[in-house]
């Protein structure tokens, strides 16, 4: 019964964003959320639900439950109700809000909290992220850099969903940024690698704005954003990847500490293994996106976790992500989470936290060293 909800879990949780309450300014019209957008693609004859034939391989395993109504379609109020009801526990991801274990009740008196900094704008669409600076009126020097990608299938989530260990490092001993990035599927790559550097780019050249030590970063994402990070920990100096987001070239865009939650590293083995994934997928595409393709002797630390049991993105892709390191001689470690999926609280409980703490103390906090 507890894998059946773990599953089911991830697949509700997946789609939940579709019916999330856009938030804006006072008079302002509210546009199309990620998951609204995420919704209206698979609901392919408009007729505003989601058929069994139109639905993901994930949301068919638990059809029936998600139908409430059993009417053949799945509505975004059957999306909600299924999430409120098997999920509401884990349903704030914003540090801070909602019952989080592991978060002190204190959080946001020892955090200031700097929401939707313009990092970028690409045409009409602005780049924001938010910024958490710990309040430590006792404590001397600035506090390091670090910063967290959200997932979402490159597609859907937003810098609110920040991982609880990120937020938990915010008080007292980090800086933290969430970022957000376009959000228009995988094959628009290289954009979305464009974005994240254009942000480490906008960070380090505010770092005395914000109030922050942003000599030496390290950054952690999950799922898509454990691609991001796992991309930029290799991709450090690669031209056709920096791209030109933002401006302040003038900086560097290399991290120096990458923390990968179940994120994909190799595309083209996934796309060779899975008949649904290498589907009209670009061969070009899949070597340019993935983080293997630029492992070199100069890149980042790197700290994997990664579920034993995700049939989203294979534990095959950190093994073998982890497996060039070692054979680069580049320090990495691989912590397997037995009976995890794709995603949980055991990817940011107790143990864990520990671990990514003393990971980035050891690469960021206790270091000082030109990037």
């Amino acid at each position: 019964m507890k894998r059946v909800f773990v599953v089911m879990s991830a697949a509700v949780a997946m789609v939940f964003a579709t019916v999330r309450t856009v938030r804006c300014e006072e008079g302002e019209p509210a546009s199309p959320s990620p998951g609204q957008r995420f919704f209206k693609a698979l609901d392919k004859d408009s007729d505003g639900k989601i058929s069994r034939e139109e639905a993901p391989q994930r949301m068919k395993t638990h059809f029936d439950k998600i139908d409430a109504d059993s009417d053949g379609g799945i509505t975004p109020e059957e999306w909600k109700a299924a999430f409120n009801a098997r999920l509401k526990p884990m349903r704030d991801q914003r540090p801070g809000g909602g019952n989080r274990p592991g978060l002190d009740p204190k959080w946001r008196e020892g955090v200031q909290v700097l929401r939707d900094i313009e990092y970028a704008k690409v045409g009409d669409v602005s780049l924001k992220l938010d910024l958490y600076i710990p309040r430590r009126p006792n404590a001397s020097g600035e506090p390091p850099l670090i910063a967290w990608i959200h997932g979402g299938a490159w597609r859907a989530g937003n810098k609110s969903r920040l991982n609880r260990s990120f937020a938990r490092l915010a008080i007292g001993s980090y800086a933290v940024a969430s970022i957000d990035y376009r959000l228009n599927g995988l094959t628009a790559h290289p954009e979305h690698i464009h974005d994240c550097k254009g942000a480490i780019r906008f960070l380090r050249a505010n770092a005395d704005k914000y109030g922050y030590d942003a000599t030496r970063i390290g950054v952690g994402g999950g799922s898509a954003g454990g691609h991001l990070v796992a991309l930029l920990g290799t991709s450090a100096d690669v031209k056709e990847l920096e791209g030109d987001v933002g401006g302040n070239l003038d900086q560097s865009s290399r991290v120096q500490a990458v923390v990968d939650l179940f994120g994909p590293a190799d595309f083209e083995f996934w796309a060779s293994q899975s008949e649904r994934f290498g589907a009209n997928k670009n061969p070009k595409l899949l070597k340019s996106g993935s983080p293997v393709t630029y492992v070199t002797p100069d890149d980042a630390p790197l700290l994997i976790f990664h579920g034993d049991r995700d049939t989203t993105v294979p534990i095959s892709q950190s093994q073998r992500l982890h497996k060039l390191y070692q054979d680069t001689k580049l320090e990495s470690a691989f912590h397997t989470i037995e009976g995890a999926g794709h995603g949980g609280g055991q990817f940011s409980d107790d143990e864990r936290h520990k671990l990514i703490k003393t990971f980035l103390d050891k690469h960021i906090k206790q270091v000082k060293a030109s990037p």
